[in-house]
């Protein structure tokens, strides 16, 4: 697929917010060997999005210009890479991509294996695209900042999440 064009939205540069945005059609990548290549149904952006956009976090992110933001999506794998065992083709998914290559904001992307999982097929692509960035957060919170232990080996804890209207929170 390496030699096909996608549609996607990028910018150019640092700025500028959703104006900076351009419409244009990119290669469609190529899965490295770790790597699934999805055909998008949903993505879904966060605010870090607009950080890395807005400069906050350079000269980390992104790496290079143009690129293609957001790290959250759902589709469908339509190519693996060479060492990837737990995937095939048309499986349903939902994917982190990496801050630093991004790429949510296109037909296609590519995301490591190790931040892919199979999306239930009780849950819609559109659903489940929100669920990364958000769930990884609150995974975060849970088990490194509060220390419980999700596997159920730790001591039973009760907890109250308040202002739970964001996506951490859900």
């Amino acid at each position: 697929m390496a030699s096909k064009l996608m549609h996607a939205l990028q910018y150019s540069g640092y700025g500028g917010g959703a104006d900076a945005l351009k419409h244009v059609e990119a290669v469609v990548p190529g899965p490295k060997a770790d790597e699934v290549l999805v055909k998008i149904e949903a993505a879904t952006l966060n605010p870090i999005d607009l950080k890395i956009q807005n400069g906050i976090l350079r000269p980390f992110l992104p790496r290079k210009f143009p690129t293609i933001p957001g790290t959250d999506v759902a589709g469908e794998v339509v190519q693996i890479g060479s060492a990837v065992k737990r995937f095939k083709t048309g499986d349903k998914v939902v994917a982190f991509l990496s801050y630093a290559t991004g790429g949510a904001l296109a037909e296609y992307a590519v995301a490591k294996e190790n931040l892919t999982v199979t999306r239930p097929p009780e849950v819609s692509a559109l659903e489940v695209a929100a669920l990364p960035v958000a769930a990884l957060a609150a995974h975060q919170a849970l088990t490194q900042f509060a220390n419980i232990k999700l596997d159920g080996s730790g001591e039973r804890k009760n907890i109250l999440i308040t202002a739970a209207s964001g996506g951490v929170g859900h």
